[in-house]
């Protein structure tokens, strides 16, 4: 949820900066990249703690989603390797 609470943040924080530019009388697209621009620096400086936990949530959601892919892979391996008794060749070296 910390993810989604970050995402939800600078959404917000970009949405406000956008309605002050608006008031200010800014109604282009520069308009945009400038909120943008805005929102970022804004949001670096007032959520490090937010960015940092949403940060090893997604770290989290990566470890386990490659330990899967880990797991799989191993699995297929192991697969592949039953039954054959031949020598495999080592693909770094050469074969003339």
């Amino acid at each position: 949820m910390k993810i989604l609470a970050y995402w939800g943040a600078r959404t917000g924080i970009f949405l406000a900066v956008v309605g002050v530019l608006y008031l200010v009388g800014w109604f282009d697209i520069i308009a945009f990249i400038a909120a943008f621009i805005i929102a970022w620096l804004i949001s670096y400086l007032l959520l490090p703690g937010l960015r940092r936990e949403a940060g090893l949530q997604m770290e989290g959601v990566i470890d386990r989603s490659h330990k899967g892919l880990r797991d799989l892979d191993a699995e297929e391996d192991a697969e592949a390797g039953e039954g054959d008794d031949r020598p495999r060749p080592d693909s770094t070296v050469r074969q003339d």
